[in-house]
């Protein structure tokens, strides 16, 4: 892969002071609710409702992981003020599969919240019934159990972040605010897959960002409300997830010529689209993906009436990871029963007949047939159960979805990539096995070759990172592998990053040097993520060491914690926080965490920061 003052806050004032906490806090989330054991939440105050009120936006979503399931139940979702006033934004306490929100945020809630700055925000999740599925080095699906960083089974976790003073959460009459929360898997998370079952060490770090991302995608589920023509869109009753009753607020969605529809089973575009769904009767489900501008979203894939997989039906979704013939192996799938339960299965079975009728968004029903559905395509299969595991769809539907490559370019033109993730999972997830003409011809995930159509591929270079979607090519027809209908070229050195790295035990030595010009810090014993917004690939997994530096005007936010001491050290200056870090090991502390915020360049392996925060222990603490 392209490849000046300081001052000691004492922990109650240092909560107040909005941006450091940001970054401790997510480090030492499960000390802050009792060592993450099964406690119960507090019922915040909430202030009286007033006239003066405005609308906020709130998604969710998170960064990569080696999940295939990890569904987790979102009891509260809570703002607060600084003068101590909370506000409750989810109504109801609603089941998350933190899993489907790799490549997409989800509109969690639209919430009526009452004009003024918020200055925290706290998420209260419950693991007591969390499913969570890991993939073994085979690729197969298994189940791991949650526990806290001393093994403890976790229940009711309570995540707190205070905003800084140029990301408050600012409600203004006429004006939607937004927040996009992200659950960050791979860095919240450690899985232990010796133990029988294996283990999820849960230490869980929440972001928060005051705006809609405009670098990932977006998804909307809920009821139709109203369509207009006139203005092309249409607005929906948000209901997040598998929620089936009550309304998390509304949303207007915009369409243009390119969007694709698929309604009531029958494939269409833009306007045509819009008109199919204004035919829908009241409270018809949508579900819709579409990109963000501002406060804005414009629909790339709309599906609605009898092609979304409602409580009326039996369904099984999720990605195609191996084809024998007709019958397709979804590893890791999501059931939906006709009688509105939920359930999760390590591996399905869908089978394919001559009655399968074969749909996608935007497509004529007529040019597609069961060997359209391939290996790596993401499906919604409707049928009868022939029994625990096995789909029958020979007299159903199969409707195809839209997929997302996210890979390093290995050839510019024509375009062939090294994959990364399709749809979120690793290259050994799948068996190429019968996607080519023959079988010298089957999909190669170090050499994946894309149909870009009339797609430019202008400014597109080997070696660096690009997200594709569109369709997998059909089934024995490779090459190409996937058929593109939109290419982004992503500039890693532009986003914004986070690092976190993790010594369990401490280290006396977590840097190879140490200056007021960069922190070389040595990851080659941490337990180390880097994520990149927008980019869910393992950046740092061939890295064995990273250059952490400042602005050149030095600066910025930075924390250092002694665990034990009652006290958090804040520095606006790089150069006195090189000069405490380095106090701190010559007294012989250990280094436990580091988390920073702010751009990585992956062409000179350097992580420029504007906010960091470090936390010790103490030479003579024994914890």
């Amino acid at each position: 892969m392209k490849s000046q003052s300081t001052g000691n806050v004492c922990e109650s004032r240092y909560a107040r002071t909005g941006l450091a906490t940001l970054l401790l806090s997510a480090l030492a989330l499960l000390q802050a609710c009792g060592g993450g054991g099964s406690g119960t939440a507090d019922v915040p105050n909430t202030p009286e409702p007033t006239a003066e009120k405005g609308e906020l936006f709130i998604t969710i979503t998170d960064a990569p992981g080696d999940f295939l399931a990890y569904e987790v139940d979102v009891q509260q979702l809570t703002l607060h003020r600084a003068n101590g006033d909370t506000v409750q934004t989810l109504p109801f306490s609603t089941r998350v599969d933190f899993a489907e929100l790799v490549e997409v945020s989800e509109f969690l809630t639209i919430a009526s919240v009452p004009v003024g700055n918020y200055d925290a925000v706290s998420l209260t999740v419950d693991f007591g019934n969390a499913e969570i599925i890991v993939q073994d080095e085979d690729g197969n699906a298994v189940n791991a159990a949650p526990v806290d960083a001393d093994g403890n089974s976790l229940g009711v976790v309570d995540m707190r972040l205070e905003l800084t003073t140029s990301d408050l959460i600012r409600i203004v009459r006429g004006a939607p605010a937004a927040i996009s929360l992200d659950f960050d898997l791979d860095a919240s998370n450690e899985i232990e897959m010796a133990n029988n079952p294996p283990l999820v060490v849960v230490d869980p770090l929440l972001l928060a960002t005051p705006e809609l991302e405009d670098d990932r995608e977006h998804r909307v589920r809920g009821l139709l409300a109203e369509v207009s023509e006139t203005d092309q869109q249409f607005t929906m009753k948000v209901r997040p997830f598998r929620v089936r009753s009550g309304e998390f607020g509304r949303f207007t969605v915009q369409i243009d010529d390119n969007s694709q529809f698929e309604v009531d089973g029958v494939g269409l575009t833009g306007i045509d689209g819009l008109r199919a769904l204004a035919a829908l009767p009241a409270d018809a489900p949508v579900v819709t993906n579409g990109s963000i501008s501002g406060m804005s979203m414009l629909a790339d894939t709309v599906i609605a009436g009898s092609s979304v997989p409602w409580a009326d039906a039996n369904v099984v979704a999720g990605i195609v990871t191996a084809r024998s013939g007709d019958a397709l192996t979804i590893k890791g799938a999501t059931v939906d029963f006709a009688d509105g339960t939920h359930a999760r299965r390590a591996f399905a079975t869908v089978l394919l007949g001559p009655g399968t009728t074969v749909t996608a968004p935007g497509i004529d029903n007529a040019l597609l047939s069961t060997q359209s559905v391939s290996v790596g395509q993401r499906v919604l299969a409707f049928g009868e159960f022939v029994d625990d595991q096995t789909l029958d769809a020979s007299s159903a539907r199969v409707i195809m979805q839209m997929n997302t490559v996210t890979a390093t370019v290995a050839d510019a033109q024509p375009l062939a990539l090294t994959l990364g993730f399709l749809n979120g999972r690793q290259p050994a997830a799948f068996d190429f096995s019968g996607t080519g003409v023959d079988a010298s011809m089957d999909a190669d995930p170090d050499y994946y070759e894309i149909d870009t159509g009339a797609l430019t591929l202008d400014g597109i270079d080997s070696g660096e990172i690009v997200r594709v979607r569109g369709l997998v090519n059909e089934f024995g027809a490779a090459p190409a592998d996937f058929n593109a209908r939109s290419l982004i070229d992503i500039a890693i050195e532009s986003r914004h990053a986070l690092l976190k790295a993790v010594w369990s035990d401490g280290t006396s030595m977590p840097f190879h040097s140490i200056a007021t010009t960069g922190i070389d810090i040595d990851l080659a014993a941490a337990r180390a993520a880097l994520k990149v917004r927008g980019v869910p690939l393992p950046v740092i997994d061939s890295l064995d060491d990273v250059l952490l530096q400042a602005l050149p005007a030095g600066r910025g936010v930075f924390a250092v914690k002694v665990r034990g001491s009652g006290e958090i050290h804040v520095y606006r200056d790089f150069d006195d926080l090189v000069a405490e870090l380095q106090r701190q090991l010559d007294a012989g502390a250990l280094l436990h965490h580091l988390s920073a915020h702010g751009r990585y360049n992956d062409i000179n392996n350097a992580f420029t920061t504007v906010r960091a925060g470090f936390v010790f222990r103490a030479a003579n603490d024994g914890s």
